[in-house]
């Protein structure tokens, strides 16, 4: 399946998140759980639909998403520091495959008592110019999320901040299916905390 496909039906998924992050600014600690709730209720619907990476043997026996409880410290704030010359780059996927991103900006937050400087992406094949990767991996990955990273969508709104919500980051499709091709997180995102918050590994039973 073509990237930009497999992006596009990410996006369907998932910009309800994305927008409404920009939007409810000052909503209640109670109608953001709820919207996350919501937002994860959706996927669950959408990882039994035509479009879902999960093979058809494995959606008999689907029951749900697995994520950590949702909690507000883990959306953070973020500082950007743009990179000038946005020159793009291969990335290479968990099937060796060379995958075409531009670095966008650094983005600087602490989390957990800690400063963290991650690179944000924009997606070669992205139609959306405000629409930035994220693709990371901490200290829970390969224990209890999924080894390969995990990618959150960032919306860039033309100032020098972008939030950043780990309770909304979502497993690759190679996760679920061996067949698809996802990039790799680069070295500068392997963050040295735990971020417990988001999707957790998605285990089938046979």
């Amino acid at each position: 399946m073509k990237r930009s496909t497999i992006f596009g039906i990410l996006v369907v998924a998932l910009i309800g998140v994305t927008i409404l992050n920009f939007l409810t600014i000052g909503e209640s600690t109670e109608d953001y759980i709820e919207r996350i709730e919501t937002n994860r209720k959706d996927r669950n619907g959408q990882m039994l639909s035509s479009t879902s990476p999960l093979k058809e043997e494995d959606k008999q026996s689907f029951t749900g998403l697995n994520y950590y409880p949702v909690d507000e410290k883990y959306k953070v704030t973020a500082k950007l520091e743009m990179l000038g010359a946005r020159q793009p780059i291969f990335i290479e996927s968990t099937t060796g495959e060379q995958l075409k991103y531009i670095p966008f900006a650094y983005a600087t937050f602490t989390l957990e008592g800690k400063p963290q400087k991650l690179l944000l992406y924009q997606d070669w094949e992205e139609t959306d110019p405000n629409r930035l990767s994220l693709m990371f991996a901490d200290e829970t990955s390969a224990d209890e999320t999924y080894g390969g990273g995990r990618y959150l969508d960032v919306t860039y709104r033309n100032t020098n901040s972008v939030v950043i919500d780990f309770n909304t980051a979502y497993n690759p499709y190679c996760h679920f299916n061996d067949e698809y091709s996802c990039p790799i997180p680069p070295r500068e995102n392997l963050m040295d905390i735990p971020v417990s918050a988001g999707e957790k590994l998605y285990k089938t039973e046979h």
